[in-house]
């Protein structure tokens, strides 16, 4: 209790040291979030027109990072309050320019989907991510760190006693671990008994369906999906499990497009996404490609205004021997359903090597993996893969993260 009043106390205070700075802006994105989308497109004509940008925004280019770096050479570096870092776990570092007005916007932004999604100011929360922050940060915000290097038994034995010891009430980061936790969890249930978890939300990667269920099976709390970046912050997020994803309206235009003519899919339809952020006024980030595909939902007055489902990186993208793409929802089942039938919870990750190499990891002992069952695998992943597809079934001990922590389920390694 005495750690919640201290991170209110010093949320409220800096905000009445700058002039109510965040305040002002939380009434903002109020408005923001409740008005129609017709005034998306003048206020990006009015955002283009100060950079001296097309301002019908799909007359615009598609902006890749190489782009953003460009832009970021002539920032004056007396305007810059922080620096956004992105990029490490696919090769293309990069670093995004923050004002200190920008800095607000993403502070009252996140403190408002956060609030959504059940965290209210100075809850104990944990972080799951791959780098740690300073203790004297952590103490202010009442926020705890996991660092996912090691998902063995012993380390989520570790992370389940800490939680209990801290009365975590949040839990926020990579599904992927949350699963790993969830494993645990429900095959020891003692260490649920003093568990306060009351809200999860994940960020970063896409799960599967049957995994999202048996996380909030085991913990038996309100779990949202949440899906942002660096570069611009939050993008959209669930309100409701398992629901679609509300786009974020203050300041952000997401746009889900055809790879080919990087014009707006319809509803229902897969494409790249691609977010513009307004609010960002020291470089213009305009149809930035964030490398993820999702499947567009709902649209209002030409604008998107919610998401389906997030489908995941462009570099995590499976292809058949003849090239073609294959949605993770068709090669699940064929995985998921005869792991579940061996009466235990595996984690798993799917590869592919080469044009037409293979690799299914999962994380056990080679005896677990009967021929049984390796060859219902085989017979139900081969059809779907292609012809003269060569398949792997790998016992590893753990799955390997990305330096970001990442565990994609689905991973493209033909270019290293």
């Amino acid at each position: 209790m005495i750690k919640k009043i201290i991170t209110s106390a010093v949320y409220y205070s800096f905000d009445l040291i700058y002039g109510f700075p965040l305040f002002r802006r939380a009434k903002e994105l109020n408005r923001a979030l409740s008005a129609d989308l017709s005034s998306k497109k003048d206020q990006f004509a009015s955002y283009a027109k100060t950079w001296g940008l097309p301002q019908i925004l799909t007359d615009n280019p598609v902006q890749t990072k190489a782009d953003i770096k460009v832009w970021t050479e002539k920032v004056d570096p007396s305007k810059v309050t922080s620096w956004a870092y992105t990029g490490g776990s696919y090769g293309e570092p990069l670093r995004v320019p923050y004002s200190k007005s920008r800095n607000f916007v993403r502070t009252a932004t996140f403190k408002y989907f956060n609030e959504l999604a059940g965290y209210q100011l100075g809850d104990p929360f944990v972080l799951i991510r791959a780098k740690n922050k300073s203790a004297w940060e952590k103490f202010l915000r009442n926020e705890h760190i996991f660092i996912p290097h090691d998902t063995s038994v012993e380390n989520l034995k570790k992370f389940a006693i800490y939680l209990q010891e801290k009365k975590i009430e949040v839990l926020s980061g990579y599904p992927s671990v949350i699963y790993a936790l969830a494993i645990f969890l429900s095959e020891n249930p003692a260490y649920t008994n003093d568990l306060k978890i009351k809200a999860i939300i994940s960020v970063s990667e896409p799960l599967e369906q049957e995994k999202r269920d048996f996380i909030y099976q085991v913990f038996e709390c309100r779990f949202i999906d949440r899906y942002s970046n660096e570069e611009v912050g939050l993008i959209c997020q669930q309100m409701e499990y398992g629901g679609e994803y509300r786009c974020n309206h203050y300041g952000i235009i997401t746009e889900v497009v055809d790879p080919m003519s990087n014009l707006p899919v319809a509803t229902g339809e897969k494409g790249k996404v691609l977010v513009t952020d307004i609010h960002n006024d020291l470089v213009p980030i305009v149809r930035y490609d964030t490398g993820d595909l999702a499947v567009a939902g709902e649209y209002e007055d030409g604008m998107l205004k919610t998401i389906r489902s997030i489908e995941g990186r462009v570099a995590e993208q499976i292809f058949s021997t003849s090239g073609k793409p294959i949605s993770p929802l068709i090669l699940g089942p064929y995985i998921y359903k005869p792991l579940s039938r061996q009466e235990k919870v595996f984690q798993y990750q799917f590869a592919q090597l080469t044009e037409k190499e293979y690799e299914l990891r999962i994380k056990g002992r080679q005896e677990d993996l009967s021929q049984k069952l390796k060859d219902e695998l085989a017979s139900g992943l081969l059809p779907i893969l292609g012809d003269k597809a060569s398949f792997k079934i790998k016992a590893v001990k753990d799955i390997l993260p990305q330096p970001s922590g990442k565990r994609p389920i689905y991973k493209n390694e033909m270019n290293g």
